[in-house]
């Protein structure tokens, strides 16, 4: 009776305060009262739903002070949620994943869970959900990515309501060292954030200085990364989501004579345009839509929002809406129609989770940690991640024979060099990265960069495709990369055979037999002299090919480390090999990739058709076609020669072979 007694009295309290304020008073009274050690945490666990849309990661917030965040995993593909899959990846991670999730974000080829009390940010392959690092940053919020470098809102204070709290800053995380690099001091307490144009917007909720919210949005350059200015929106600014460079910024409001909003913000005259009147304490964008929900004790909503026609209609239409008794978070598909909505039902017991056509029927729901909230999106695998399946039928990378990269900005970061690491070592690290269907990253540099590897079984040459090659590429970003095949004839285990290339739709138009050699020399470099700022002048690499060119592979400020394979003893290397046409074009100021229509390694998004390729297009060095029944090795070549701006040089990146 005690407990009911402070539970009502404290929801007298929220008109005052922030609905995450208020849930943190109650855990705090329940933990207290109830018990003072921490609960168990609920084991892996999976059940069967539908197979539907994309795969997704979803981050459990877990209750303040219970060290309860969770983080489960939907595999689309064969229709399974499986449950609190950290723990049971990374039994040895002290403490597990920590003390309040408050977002979560796939960008290359980790996955990033922000920890708000445990003020970290939790590092894991996003193929395998493996612990990779931990990155201190003092109570942050949410992450967003550009280029190389993670951005992170942080409130730089104690959790603690103080209405003489210091201002908030974003942290600049280097994606490739894991180390913050700089930082920004924005409003009070940051929270949400979106790029747009090269700045960063900030929503400051001032939460901890209530009731003297903050109302503004922070703009950060993030060419100086520093502050340009602050625009003035409303109190309590919390979520941005973005759409045709507008800004739909969510308000708290001050619980008093300011209700809850989405205000839209034009990031271009960065000015106000208007408010939509929809309260929620969720939003996001699908399409020419906004979806909204809330859940108080005041009531709950779901909402669609057409932002062309400015029409509000019902999100959920089949009566499921009854069923959920706090809608905590909504979240579309970006890969389809279909959008989710969490229920954190009484805060400190497992959620659920429901996905929902685009007409908003459910099609499935699941159990979830303690309050599920952040979502993120992905094409992973999680599941096959130690050894090589015994089904007969499937295929995996069991060994790398060979690794030899050409310089390029992501050399030394995907797979890491560590100094004393050696050519076998590196190959071991490949392994690592992409064997046994664990899809990691590895890049191949620029142009000639290869990766030789061999599977656990012969791949078989049957009608139609016969193996899919995995990648990276997404829409405007296609690094082409061409495949060559061998089969062990002679039997002994080693691509000692002879290669075939595959024929891809541009054989017509590529040099055959090109020729490149990079040059290690710190100083011989070509002086910048067009006030490019982004380009190193000192770091350049010289290259030289056999077609009387030279030229550079310039080393740019979003990937500071050295750019030439260190583990190789050599200031020169040398490749020859098939190369493609030039697939970048600058238009409009911006460096945009054209797709092949079929044939190439990293050239479309994996789960495109193009991405698999038949063993009936293998050449000999001729070009003329030649039929192998099976084959057991792999060879994949970064096949273009070109700089691209800020983006840098094209190089292949490869995450792995499956069947098609």
């Amino acid at each position: 009776m005690e407990i009911l007694k402070r539970l009502t009295y404290f929801a007298q309290l929220m008109m005052n305060a922030s609905l995450k304020t208020y849930l943190v008073l109650v855990v705090a009274i329940l933990l207290t009262a109830c018990r003072t050690d921490y609960p168990d945490l609920v084991r892996s666990s999976s059940s069967e739903v539908a197979a539907v849309g994309s795969s997704f990661f979803l981050l459990n917030e877990g209750n303040m002070g219970s060290n309860k965040a969770t983080i489960d995993f939907y595999d689309a593909r064969v229709g399974k949620y499986n449950r609190n899959i950290f723990s049971e990846i990374n039994p040895d991670v002290t403490f597990e994943l920590g003390d309040v999730g408050n977002d979560l974000a796939v960008y290359g080829s980790r996955l990033y869970a922000v920890i708000n009390c445990s003020n970290l940010i939790e590092v894991m392959d996003a193929r395998s959900a493996r612990h990779v690092a931990k990155i201190d940053v003092p109570n942050p919020r949410n992450i967003v990515f550009h280029g190389s470098y993670a951005y992170v809102s942080s409130y730089a204070g104690p959790i603690v309501a103080d209405p003489n709290a210091r201002q908030g800053y974003v942290a600049r995380i280097d994606t490739a060292t894991l180390q913050v690099v700089d930082t920004c001091v924005v409003g009070f307490q940051p929270e949400g954030m979106a790029i747009v144009d090269n700045r960063l917007f900030v929503a400051n909720s001032g939460g901890y200085r209530a009731p003297d919210y903050d109302r503004t949005l922070s703009v950060i350059d993030l060419t100086t990364f520093r502050e340009m200015t602050r625009i003035d929106v409303a109190p309590n600014l919390n979520q941005i989501a973005l759409h045709n460079k507008k800004l739909y910024v969510g308000s708290r409001g001050n619980y008093a004579d300011a209700p809850a909003d989405i205000y839209v913000v034009n990031a271009q005259t960065m000015s106000v345009e208007g408010n939509l009147g929809i309260p929620a304490n969720s939003f996001c964008i699908s399409g020419n839509d906004l979806l909204a929900v809330r859940g108080s004790w005041e009531g709950k909503a779901f909402v669609r929002y057409d932002i062309e026609n400015h029409l509000l209609s019902e999100l959920i239409t089949d009566g499921t809406d009854e069923q959920i008794r706090m809608p905590y978070t909504v979240m579309a598909d970006p890969n389809s129609e279909i959008f989710y909505v969490t229920d954190a039902r009484d805060y400190i017991s497992p959620g659920t989770v429901y996905a929902f056509s685009k007409t908003g029927t459910k099609i499935w729901n699941a159990t979830t940690g303690d309050i599920p909230a952040h979502f993120a999106f992905t094409d992973a695998n999680i599941g096959a991640v130690d050894t090589a399946s015994t089904n007969d039928e499937s295929i995996h990378i069991t060994k790398v024979f060979d690794y030899r990269p050409a310089p390029g900005q992501f050399v030394n970061v995907y797979p890491s060099y560590t100094e004393g690491d050696t050519q076998e070592s590196m190959n071991k690290k490949v392994l690592e990265a992409v064997g046994y269907n664990r899809r990691g990253l590895v890049s191949l540099g620029g142009f000639g960069g290869y990766v030789v590897v061999g599977f656990n079984r012969s791949i078989i040459n049957k009608e139609g495709a016969d193996f899919r090659v995995l990648g990276n590429a997404f829409a405007g970003n296609s690094e082409p990369g061409i495949i060559s095949v061998m089969a062990d004839d002679n039997g002994n285990g080693q691509p000692d055979d002879t290669w075939y290339e595959i024929a891809g739709s541009e054989a017509d138009r590529a040099v055959y037999n090109y020729s490149i050699t990079y040059h290690r020399t710190p100083n011989d470099h070509q002086p910048v002299t067009n006030g490019e700022t982004w380009c190193y002048d000192s770091e350049h690499i010289r290259w030289t090919d056999n077609a009387g060119q030279a030229g550079y592979l310039i080393q740019n400020i979003y990937h500071r480390q050295n750019y030439f394979p260190q583990w190789l003893d050599t200031d020169t290397l040398t490749f020859t090999a098939t190369k493609l046409p030039n697939n970048f074009t600058l238009i409009n100021g911006t460096y945009t990739a054209t797709t092949f229509p079929y044939g190439y390694a990293d050239n479309v998004p994996n789960a495109d058709p193009a991405a698999c390729i038949d063993i009936d297009w293998a050449t000999d060095q001729t070009g003329n076609p030649i039929h192998l029944p099976k084959i057991d090795f792999i060879r994949i070549h970064t096949a273009t020669n070109q700089q691209n701006g800020q983006i840098g040089e094209t190089s292949t990146e490869f995450t792995g072979i499956t069947l098609p």
